[in-house]
């Protein structure tokens, strides 16, 4: 397919009725007044959101699913190797592009990547075929995957990529590798990847078992829960993000959520109540399959959604380089903080430049 060429069966589906722009602007006037009003003496920003500008490729997966890649460019003269982003649960690619100055994927654009940013079937504008089913995260890995990275492939010119994950990003590459489903991967950075859960606490045990009763084909409305609850976050972020400043946690909450498709809830529900990231069925134990790689594991200290003792066996199995924070990492800090370009974005670009030259090759 050309470059800019679009598939001929994948509409972009109208997300706003006519005049959306409005209504944007009157919901973004009305939460920040909520603001205002909550907070009278706080004159800080309510939210930091100004996404760069990038160029929307689409994919189509083998059971008829399409899917959006966000692509930004390298600097001019890079030699352009693909790196793709994969943002985590209840998240957006806006995670890695929030606003236009910084981000991980501005870092890597200035480290001479060309960055894409991956969604799959779980986002808002991908568009399901007339006959779509129920799906689980090993759909995401076995069937989402791929077909990116084939129109990375196409797209780039290059026959391999390296992989940037946070949170369920990043176990998404692990379950490809586990399933064998994709080695076309040369080199991956996985940001709060858990693989095992031995110790949740009880409220986290009884939100898996509410989970697991979910029907698989329902959809729970947090990208607007999220939104409404905006005004509520204050300066010190929340606690997905202690480490963030208020008005950029806001920013990702009112233009970066997602909603959680019941699929993808209850696999996350089996891998609490059993302690491990396993396939579907439960019958594959992710971590026992994988092989060691060129891996880099970057470990939040204070990650309620990863701590460290569900990353470290990862480290160890992968043989992976491992680049743990300091107190006072949430789960979004490594993508949000504003030490985030020192202490994550710097090692991720300097791991990917030793990674570089094998994006050029097959084997």
């Amino acid at each position: 397919m050309a470059d800019g060429q679009s598939l001929p069966d994948l509409r972009r589906p109208n997300l706003l009725p006519e005049g959306g722009d409005l209504v944007r602007t009157v919901g973004d006037s009305a939460l920040a007044l909520a603001w205002r009003m909550l907070r009278p003496a706080d004159r800080s920003p309510f939210v930091r959101a100004d996404q760069p500008p990038l160029t929307r490729l689409r994919y189509r997966t083998d059971d008829g699913w399409g899917a959006d890649l966000f692509h930004l460019p390298p600097i001019p003269g890079a030699s352009a190797e693909p790196v793709v982003l994969a943002h985590g649960l209840g998240g957006t690619h806006r995670d890695f592009a929030l606003e236009a100055g910084r981000g991980l994927a501005v870092a890597l654009r200035e480290a001479g990547f060309a960055v894409y940013l991956f969604e799959h079937r779980g986002d808002p504008c991908a568009v399901p075929p007339a006959d779509a089913q129920p799906f689980s995260i090993d759909d995401l890995a076995t069937r989402d995957l791929p077909a990116a990275i084939d129109r990375v492939v196409e797209h780039s010119g290059y026959p391999r990529v390296a992989w940037v994950g946070h949170g369920l990003g990043a176990q998404l590459y692990c379950l490809a590798r586990a399933h064998g489903a994709e080695d076309r991967i040369a080199a991956a950075s996985l940001l709060g990847c858990a693989v095992r859960f031995d110790s949740p606490a009880s409220t986290l045990r009884t939100a898996g078992a509410v989970a697991a009763l979910l029907p698989r084909g329902w959809v729970l409305p947090t990208r607007r829960m999220q939104q409404f609850l905006t005004p509520f976050v204050a300066d010190g972020g929340d606690v997905a993000s202690p480490g963030t400043e208020g008005s950029r946690a806001r920013g990702r909450m009112r233009h970066a959520s997602g909603d959680l498709h019941g699929g993808i809830v209850r696999q996350l529900a089996r891998w609490v109540s059993e302690g491990a990231l396993t396939d579907a069925s439960g019958r594959l134990d992710v971590l026992a399959a994988l092989r060691p790689g060129l891996a880099q594991v970057v470990i939040p200290s204070e990650d309620p959604a990863c701590p460290p003792g569900a990353s470290d066996p990862l480290v160890e199995r992968l043989r992976a380089e491992c680049v743990r924070l300091p107190p006072g990492w949430g789960h979004l800090d490594p993508l949000l903080a504003d030490a985030a370009p020192e202490q994550v974005f710097a090692p991720v670009a300097a791991f990917l430049d030793r990674a570089r030259r094998l994006c050029h090759h097959s084997g």
